[in-house]
């Protein structure tokens, strides 16, 4: 086996578009390669972009990743006070914010924990939206009006096809939290954890 002045790293760059390149000399030693040389076998992992490359001989290779379509699962947090969640109605809360050109937010699940206090709140439905879409992203009933500490569940809307002009999904857009009023009674604070990927289309095709 022959074998160089050897390495196998896995290098990772934060900076979106950038690629490993092929050096110009057999080791990276002798001072002439550049930060993103990488050797045959080595792996380079562009964290922005979600795009994973190696190198065969002269040529630099994607290899496939798993839900790359898709990009990697991700969790979001908020805990929304009572004060906000009195003005829902008419100041909704951002969850997640717009993800750029080319891209759009795919929510896949979002649990929640309202913490009572002493009121509840006299409005009962949660709605999730994208901005600027024609429809919500998902809806959950017979939950803010609740009288004890309790976890709930959103129901994600996946069907597109109710009318010809109706969204749901929009690019470069963020999601938020609203309810169709402002509650006018409440003082029980909200968690919220958002499980979601990002639509990449700048990647895809």
């Amino acid at each position: 086996m022959n074998i160089l002045d050897s390495r196998i790293l896995l290098k990772r760059s934060t900076t979106a578009g950038q690629l490993p390149t092929v050096p110009g000399s057999s080791s990276h030693t002798d001072g002439t390669w550049i930060a993103t040389d990488i050797y045959e076998g080595e792996a380079f992992l562009n964290v922005t972009d979600a795009r994973l490359y190696t190198r065969a001989g002269s040529t630099i290779k994607e290899i496939g990743l798993q839900n790359s379509l898709v990009g990697t699962v991700q969790y979001a947090t908020r805990t929304l006070t009572s004060a906000e969640i009195l003005a829902l109605g008419t100041t909704p809360i951002t969850l997640i914010a717009a993800p750029g050109t080319g891209k759009a937010i795919w929510v896949k699940n979002v649990v929640t924990r309202l913490n009572f206090n002493t009121t509840a709140y006299n409005t009962n439905t949660l709605y999730l939206k994208l901005d600027g879409a024609s429809d919500n992203v998902g809806e959950m009933s017979q939950y803010l009006n609740s009288t004890v500490s309790r976890f709930g569940k959103f129901y994600i809307d996946s069907d597109f096809f109710v009318n010809t002009t109706n969204t749901v999904v929009l690019e470069n857009q963020a999601l938020f939290i609203k309810t169709s009023a402002n509650p006018t009674t409440g003082n029980s604070t909200m968690d919220i954890l958002v499980e979601y990927q990002i639509l990449n289309f700048n990647t895809i095709f």
